[in-house]
Parts: C-alpha cells; structure tokens; sequence
C-alpha cells in the first residue's frame, strides 16, 4: 500500500497490490493517469533528505557537527537536545567529585 498524489487534481488515494501500476485517477472527475514508479521515487527521495537534516544547537541556533559536540559559535556543549556552558559543566563535576571524596571518607571511619 502506497499514498499517492493525482497530478492532475492533487488529491490522494491509497494504491493496493491489486490495482495496475499505470492507471487512471479514481477521482471520477479526474482525467488524469498516475503511475506507482514515479510515485515510489518521490517517496524515496522525501524519506531520504529527511534524514539529512542539520544539527543546530540548542543556545545559539549555530550549525554543529552532531548532537555530541561542542559549538564554535557560542561555545557551549552540544549534549542532544540540550546545551551546557562549559564552565557550568565543570563546576557540576567539581561538586559531584567533593560529594564523591566526603563520602568516601565518611565510609571509611570505623
């Protein structure tokens, strides 16, 4: 089953195995023919340079390598959906090492 596009009237129809490959419109006031290969092509191609989208980052809208990558217009750390500013980033992993280092010498007082 494929969604296809009359190119004379513009509406759409599902096409089923059981139908030709060349056909009329089933618009009855459509004298237009469509054709499955044609259609298949356009679909292909759609679905194709979807995936190329580009990569923005969250902060400034600047164009990134990735989703996992750091961006050169505003610096920030692309980490997918979301961005972190570098010197936040480090002050998370200072905190998380202190909390980390306190509880390991607490836990190792008898």
């Amino acid at each position: 089953m494929l969604k296809i596009d009359c190119p004379e009237c513009k509406k759409s129809f599902i096409w089923t195995d059981d139908m030709p490959f060349k056909g009329d419109c089933p618009n009855p006031d459509c004298e237009g023919r469509y054709d499955i290969h044609r259609s298949l092509k356009q679909s292909a191609r759609k679905r194709t340079s979807n995936r190329e989208k580009i990569c923005l980052c969250p902060a400034c809208g600047g164009e990134v390598a990735s989703r996992w990558a750091l961006c050169k217009h505003c610096g920030s750390l692309v980490a997918g959906a979301r961005s972190f500013r570098r010197r936040d980033l480090l002050l998370a992993v200072v905190l998380l090492l202190l909390a980390l280092s306190s509880f390991i010498r607490y836990m190792g007082k008898p």
